[in-house]
C-alpha cells in the first residue's frame, strides 16, 4: 500500500508544479496591471485630493473635504477593471499555453492580495494628507468613512487590511463577470452578473467604504467590533468572490 501511494504522490508531484508555474505567471500578469494601473490612478488622485482645497481656498469658496472613501473608494474600480482586462485579454493564452483556470484565478487572488495593502497604506496616508491640508487652512474637515480613526495606529493598519480585502475582492469579481458575459452572453450575461456583485457589496459593508459602505459613515462604536466586523466580513467578502470566480470560470467557453 505504501509503494502504491508513493508512485501516486510522484505522479502528482509534476503537476502540482506545473499548476505552482501556471499560478506565477497569472500573479506576475495581474500584478504588474494592477501596479502600472495604482502608480497612475494615485498620482491623478493625489493631485486632485490635495490640490482642490487650495484652489477652493484661492477663489473665497469652502470645501468640506473631497475624502477618498466619500468619492467611493474609487481605487476599487481600478481593480475590478484590472479583472475584466487581465481575463478579456489573457485568460484563453493562458489555458492555451498550459495553465489552468484554477491557477489562473489563484495567480489573480495572490496579485491583489500583495497589490492591496500597498494601495490601502496609500489610501490611509492620502487621508493623513488631506487632513491636513485642512488643518493648515483652517477649514472643517469631514474626515474619513474608515471602520476607525485612521489617526490612530490600529485605525492606520485596518483601513490598509480593508482596502486588501476590497482590492482581492473587486478583482476576482471582475474576473467572474468575463466569464459571465462569455457564458451567457450580452443580455442574459448582464442579469447574471448582478448576482455576482454581491461580495462587492458585502466588503464595502465590512469596510464602511465605497458605494454601499459609505451610507453607513461614521465607523464602527468600538475598536473590537471594527477589527471583527472589517477582516471578519472582508475574510468572507473574499471567500465568496474566490468562490464565485472559480465556478464562473469552470465552463466558460475560450475565444481566440
Amino acid at each position: 500500500m505504501s509503494a502504491v501511494t508513493s508512485a501516486a504522490t510522484f505522479a502528482q508531484a509534476p503537476a502540482r508544479a506545473h499548476h505552482r508555474a501556471a499560478t506565477r505567471v497569472a500573479r506576475r500578469r495581474f500584478l504588474g496591471a494592477l501596479l502600472v494601473a495604482g502608480a497612475w490612478f494615485w498620482a491623478a488622485w493625489a493631485l486632485l485630493v490635495l490640490s482642490l482645497p487650495l484652489i477652493v481656498e484661492r477663489w473665497g469658496g469652502e470645501a468640506d473635504g473631497l475624502t477618498y472613501d466619500a468619492a467611493g473608494g474609487p481605487v476599487r474600480w481600478v481593480a475590478f477593471a484590472v479583472g475584466i482586462v487581465v481575463t478579456a485579454g489573457t485568460l484563453t493564452v493562458h489555458v492555451a499555453a498550459g495553465g489552468t483556470r484554477r491557477s489562473f484565478v489563484e495567480g489573480g487572488a495572490r496579485a491583489a492580495a500583495v497589490a492591496g495593502p500597498v494601495l490601502g497604506a496609500l489610501a490611509a496616508t492620502l487621508m493623513l494628507a488631506e487632513e491636513a491640508v485642512y488643518a493648515a487652512l483652517d477649514r472643517p474637515w469631514q474626515g474619513p468613512a474608515a471602520p476607525l480613526d485612521v489617526d490612530t495606529p490600529t485605525g492606520f493598519v485596518l483601513e490598509v487590511v480593508g482596502e486588501g480585502f476590497v482590492v482581492v475582492t473587486y478583482l476576482l469579481v471582475g474576473v467572474a463577470v468575463v466569464a459571465g458575459y462569455r457564458r451567457a452572453g450580452a443580455w442574459r450575461g448582464t442579469l447574471l452578473v448582478l448576482p455576482l456583485l454581491v461580495p462587492c457589496a458585502l466588503v464595502d459593508i465590512a469596510t464602511r467604504t465605497g458605494l454601499f459602505g459609505v451610507p453607513l459613515r461614521g465607523g464602527y462604536d468600538d475598536v473590537a467590533l471594527g477589527v471583527l466586523g472589517t477582516v471578519g466580513g472582508g475574510l468572507l467578502a473574499v471567500a465568496l468572490a474566490a468562490v464565485v470566480a472559480s465556478r464562473m470560470l469552470r465552463s466558460v467557453p475560450l475565444r481566440p
